[in-house]
């Protein structure tokens, strides 16, 4: 399936999130990009400072980077970039772009949440990135009231019941988390001890 708009093909998409952690509905959301676009190349990045969030994340950018690393281990067009997690000052889409272009990686597509999609003119610079950029867009419910007579964007039915946040809770309150995540990430949580304490907001 190709997306028609103001690329025929995606060639480089973006996926960012804070991965906090990251679970099966992250990992769903790439192979469905994969089987739908065939991009050349899916750049999933976690963020340093989400300024966006009324929260910070609970764990370190280091180790949400680390998360994604052992997710898309075997993934072979999924490359993760840590250019966000090493920056102190709020992390913006667009000044990662720009970034990325300066080595050389165009990117054509961005993927995201509904929501994040639906907040987009308050982003820094969201109406050049509206202009200029494909999107993928992930919908909160079957019921999303999203127009889909732009031909620049290609919306994703809801995926996974999945949260972070409600994962964080579970590991909170001891409970299980091996149907919400690998168990490589699951021990990476138990082995730093993530999320424990009360962590769980």
């Amino acid at each position: 399936m190709t997306l028609l708009g103001k690329n025929n093909k995606i060639k480089n998409l973006i996926f960012g999130g804070t991965f906090d952690p990251i679970h099966y509905g992250h990992i769903e959301i790439v192979k469905k990009i994969i089987s739908y676009f065939s991009p050349e190349k899916i750049y999933v990045i976690p963020s340093g400072n989400p300024y966006m969030k009324p929260k910070p994340p609970i764990a370190s950018p280091l180790q949400r980077l680390q998360m994604c690393k052992i997710a898309f281990n075997d993934f072979n067009c999924v490359n993760i970039i840590d250019y966000e997690v090493y920056r102190s000052s709020p992390s913006y889409t667009v000044d990662t772009i720009n970034f990325m272009s300066s080595k050389n990686i165009i990117i054509d597509t961005l993927a995201l949440g509904e929501d994040s999609y639906l907040e987009l003119d308050s982003w820094k610079e969201g109406d050049f990135l509206k202009r200029k950029f494909n999107f993928v867009v992930i919908k909160r419910s079957k019921s999303s009231n999203l127009s889909t007579s732009k031909s620049d964007c290609f919306y994703l039915e809801k995926i996974s019941s999945l949260s972070s946040s409600d994962i964080r809770k579970k590991i909170a309150s001891n409970k299980s988390i091996k149907n919400d995540t690998p168990i490589e990430i699951e021990n990476y949580i138990e082995d730093n001890m993530l999320y424990k304490n009360g962590q769980s907001k």
